[in-house]
């Protein structure tokens, strides 16, 4: 509990500090001469030859919102270990924000993002058979449980973009939740079918990464992603059966989602506010032109 509780709190130092960036940018002049191309006064064949035109404007650090959907795959792993079924709930839903930034103002290959997702955990076990019988595993007489977890993530981004339509993403970060609404399914589940347990342990956190496609019509992006989940609070205290021999029941999950997005800020172009400030900047550089150039030509006439 205390790594996770340290592991969030990186996390979440990160992503104010990724948020603050943006407000510390916004006090920083502006370079106008990157800004705005300028022809010198003479141009010859060789400055033409010489010149790098770039083909497509440079990414802005820009924010996103959205929601998503789609299906969640329960497995999870148990000491002792136990012969356990892939199984299919559904629905997955969530809603979250991005941030994408600058890394060391050259490469605008990374994101924090936050957000809320309704998901699930549980386990299915599988049957088997032993000198000619078929037995399935079970926990309080459940051989299959599953239960609804809201939860809060907190991921950090990496984007590779592959032209001005498409985008590879990679995530990685924490999760935390809460587990809700149990269904026990098995022989010796009556009374408990929809109950948790005094032993049962509710709130669930862990790590999260994952993989997906992002596909951009600014300003309207769809992402379609697959993501991991690890848990690291079992389902049940570890000393239930003995307090010398602890048991484990961790969640593994994975998850297949599609996601809307919409850009709050451009993703290439100036905001209207930076607009301003452009703006505001040339005229004070061009006031300061003009009191340079008056005190130089006061100063000739008093020679």
């Amino acid at each position: 509990m205390r790594k996770a509780v340290t592991l969030f709190a990186a996390l979440l130092l990160g992503a104010l500090a990724l948020f603050a960036q943006d407000g510390q940018k916004k006090k920083n002049s502006i370079d106008l001469e990157k800004e705005f191309f300028q022809l010198p006064d003479s141009v010859t064949n060789e400055y033409l030859d010489a010149t790098d035109i770039p083909k497509a404007s440079r990414i802005n650090d820009y924010w996103i919102v959205g929601v998503h959907g789609g299906v969640s795959v329960q497995h999870g792993y148990f000491n002792p270990v136990r012969q356990v079924n892939y199984y299919v709930n559904k629905p997955v839903y969530g809603a979250s924000i991005t941030r994408y930034a600058t890394m060391m103002n050259t490469f605008p290959i990374v994101g924090m993002e936050l957000g809320f997702q309704h998901n699930f955990e549980g386990y299915n076990f599988k049957e088997y058979e032993s000198d000619g019988n078929t037995y399935r595993q079970n926990i309080d007489g459940a051989y299959e449980a599953y239960m609804e977890v809201p939860e809060v993530f907190l991921l950090t981004h990496a984007h590779l973009d592959m032209g001005s339509f498409a985008k590879i993403l990679i995530k990685a970060g924490m999760y935390g939740g809460y587990r809700t609404n149990i269904t026990r399914i098995g022989p010796r589940v009556d009374g408990i079918e929809h109950e948790f347990l005094d032993t049962d342990n509710r709130w669930t956190y862990g790590v999260q990464g994952g993989l997906g496609l992002g596909f951009m019509v600014d300003p309207i992006e769809i992402h379609l992603g697959v993501q991991i989940k690890w848990g690291w609070s079992s389902f049940y205290q570890p000393d239930v059966a003995s307090p010398y021999y602890y048991r484990y029941a961790y969640p593994l999950d994975g998850a297949v989602t599609l996601g809307l997005y919409y850009q709050l800020t451009p993703r290439r172009g100036h905001t209207r506010g930076k607009l301003r400030r452009m703006a505001r900047q040339m005229v004070e550089e061009e006031r300061e032109a003009n009191n340079l150039n008056e005190h130089g030509n006061t100063s000739s006439q008093s020679r």
